[in-house]
């Protein structure tokens, strides 16, 4: 019986929408844990996303009895961080020839499997890159990833406020030229993690590239080795660091070509979210026919963007390996 491909990748994937996000989340470790924890979530309409701001602290001071306060509305003038909606898709397609050729129910089955793994890996692998890039990537209509809301200098201009003036935007950062090794890796990770802690609000999950991963699996003995359960059930591979999962990716530094050089990342992602819209998270369409040509096309998108209110919070350990 004659089988259409087209129409069999489309309705697959229409069903199976969830099966694409989920695709994309598992693949990475920070979408992964964003998703554990709440923090994607759906974005109201507008033309920007609005991030209520987290401050690291405001004027407070001891009183007695009917003294008045002055109070410092200097922050004030400042209540969100602005971020632009970025939009991502892909396209499966079918050409007529492959339709005729592939008219059997098994060949079809196969084709649109191999079409849809395909589109799956494009999404996937063009989403792992963004989430550690700068946000300036194919003109600017890219994720802002973890280079730009955890910057290597801890300023630049982060959902519209620039953090060399507004000082308390400023993340935390330990960014040099000098390899980083198993015996000076403990150190870094100790002060960082301070550094990104107030009360219980701590770092909760720590990506980290090649270099960092190896240089802190190098440092522990061997009966301390502990892993993070729940990730490495994931797939990923992991270790703990006072109770914090250490994930190695290798997207992390891709950027950064020396030898010995290399990013981690320390993040509390309480206040890191990926804000979407509902009707358009890896949402695919009904096939579509190329006007002029032969072909169909079954598009898939997404749209939203990664958002940060609580840069102090976060931090980064890396080197350039110019040293």
């Amino acid at each position: 019986m004659a089988v259409s491909v087209t129409e069999l990748v489309s309705t697959t994937l229409r069903n199976r929408d969830r099966m694409v996000a989920d695709n994309v989340l598992n693949h990475n470790g920070l979408l992964r844990t964003l998703e554990d924890t709440g923090n994607i979530k759906n974005a109201g309409g507008g033309r920007q996303l609005d991030e209520p701001l987290l401050y690291n602290e405001l004027a407070t001071k001891f009183y007695d009895g009917f003294e008045t306060f002055s109070i410092d509305t200097s922050q004030e003038v400042i209540t969100n961080a602005v971020y632009q909606w970025k939009q991502l898709g892909g396209f499966s397609f079918i050409s007529g020839k492959e339709e005729i050729m592939n008219r059997e129910k098994w060949q079809a089955v196969s084709m649109a499997e191999s079409r849809i793994d395909a589109l799956m890996a494009g999404m996937r692998n063009k989403t792992g890159l963004s989430l550690y890039s700068l946000g300036t990537g194919e003109g600017g209509k890219e994720f802002g990833g973890l280079r730009l809301l955890v910057a290597d200098d801890g300023v630049g201009t982060v959902g519209g406020i620039d953090a060399s003036v507004e000082t308390w935007w400023q993340n935390n950062f330990d960014f040099g030229t000098a390899a980083v090794t198993s015996a000076t890796i403990l150190s870094k990770m100790n002060a960082m993690h301070l550094a990104c802690t107030r009360g219980s609000d701590q770092p909760n999950l720590i990506m980290a590239d090649g270099n960092y991963f190896t240089a802190y699996w190098e440092s522990l003995q061997e009966n301390a080795r502990h892993t993070s359960p729940k990730l490495a059930d994931a797939g990923f591979r992991t270790l703990e660091f006072v109770g914090t999962p250490v994930v190695y990716d290798a997207q992390c530094a891709t950027d950064l070509t020396n030898t010995g050089a290399g990013r981690m990342y320390m993040l509390n992602t309480k206040y890191i979210n990926f804000r979407k819209a509902p009707e358009r998270w890896f949402t695919t369409e009904k096939a579509r026919k190329i006007e002029n040509a032969d072909y169909n096309v079954v598009p898939c998108w997404t749209m939203g963007n990664i958002t940060c209110n609580g840069r102090f919070l976060q931090g980064i350990i890396g080197n350039d390996g110019t040293a």
